[in-house]
Formats: C-alpha cells, structure tokens, sequence
C-alpha cells in the first residue's frame, strides 16, 4: 500500500505505476474512469503508457486492443448503471 501511495504522489508517478503494474493497472484504471465516475489521470495515463511502450517495457498492439477494450466495458458499465439509477435520480415523487 505504501508503494501505491508513494507512486502516486511520486515525481515520476505514473511511469512507476505503469512499471509497477503493466497491463493491470492500465486496464483497471481506463474501466474506473470511462465506467465508474472517478476522476483518474486518464489522458496523462495513456501518453505515459505510450512511452513506456515505445521505451520497450509494453508491447503496443497489446496495449490498444486492451485499453480499447478497458474503455469500451467501463463505457457499457457506466451507461447500465445511469440506465438503472437515472431514473431514480430525476424523479421526483409527488
């Protein structure tokens, strides 16, 4: 946990973060963005994730297929959840 924290604050936080969980991490955080409302590093994610892969540390193609991926589920996760709650939200009972 102490690592996570401190690759999150760190100076050269997201390339840590990248090296530290590759794909995962990548994966996980793209969901949580496009999905789930949370405010993450995304577009800042996406250029460091570019160049840890053009560093050699990533392999590209499985990057896209993946973060295309990531996006596209949290994308439909997101769009269920405002189907399901939406509602809810802007009714207003009489």
């Amino acid at each position: 946990m102490d690592f996570l924290f401190g690759a999150l604050t760190g100076a050269q936080s997201l390339d840590a973060l990248i090296r530290w969980g590759g794909y995962t991490v990548l994966f996980v955080i793209v969901f949580v963005e496009t999905g789930l409302f949370a405010f993450l590093p995304g577009d800042s994610l996406l250029i460091s994730a570019g160049l840890v892969a053009a560093a050699g540390h990533l392999n590209i193609w499985w990057l896209n297929v993946l973060l295309s991926v990531a996006a596209v589920l949290g994308d439909n996760v997101g769009y269920a959840i405002g189907a399901r709650i939406g509602p809810r939200l802007f009714t207003r009972e009489k």
